[in-house]
């Protein structure tokens, strides 16, 4: 009897970490293996948050974007945008909202396949875009607050001088 439980323990866990493999996991097939990753440099606020930002290509064509910061250590979420223009570009456009990060986890996972004017977004098309990606503090009173920032695609070797103030103008 002893042997029928002990097999039985044995078969429920083999079955529970198997399916914990990330073989099964649709992120981890459905990539195609190029990505590209960003350090988010510091803002302009006195947090110190820094991070990175990874674009991983996906076999239909989308852009899994991948967003971790240290610990804001605050609540709610930071909003995330999609500029165009290097960060020293006063008003720029926002092209893009991703998924905020959580203030707890420091975490943002977004899929990208559209821009706010619904052009197509591919993993080529971020290579050759002309953008930044800022994090900014909220959507209210601090919106002016970027958290952690970084030039992106065509602008990834431009050094940053300043960290300009975005467009209150939400995309359309």
């Amino acid at each position: 009897m002893k042997t029928i439980i002990v097999s039985g323990l044995v078969l429920i866990t083999s079955c529970f970490f198997y399916s914990c493999d990330s073989a099964g996991d649709p992120q981890a097939t459905d990539l195609t293996g190029r990505q590209v990753t960003y350090n988010l440099i510091p803002g302009n606020s006195q947090f110190g948050v820094s991070g990175t930002i990874d674009f991983k290509e996906r076999t239909d064509q989308s852009i899994l974007v991948e967003i971790e910061v240290n610990s804001t250590g605050s609540g709610g979420e930071h909003p995330v945008h999609l500029h165009l223009g290097t960060l020293d570009v006063a008003d720029a456009e926002i092209v893009a909202l991703l998924t905020p990060v959580n203030a707890a986890t420091g975490i943002s996972t977004t899929r990208l396949t559209l821009l706010a004017d619904q052009t197509q977004f591919s993993y080529q098309d971020l290579l050759n875009f002309n953008g930044s990606i800022k994090v900014h503090m909220d959507d209210g009173p601090n919106r002016d607050v970027v958290l952690a920032a970084t030039n992106i695609g065509i602008n990834a070797s431009i050094d940053v001088n300043d960290i300009a103030v975005c467009s209150s103008k939400e995309p359309s």
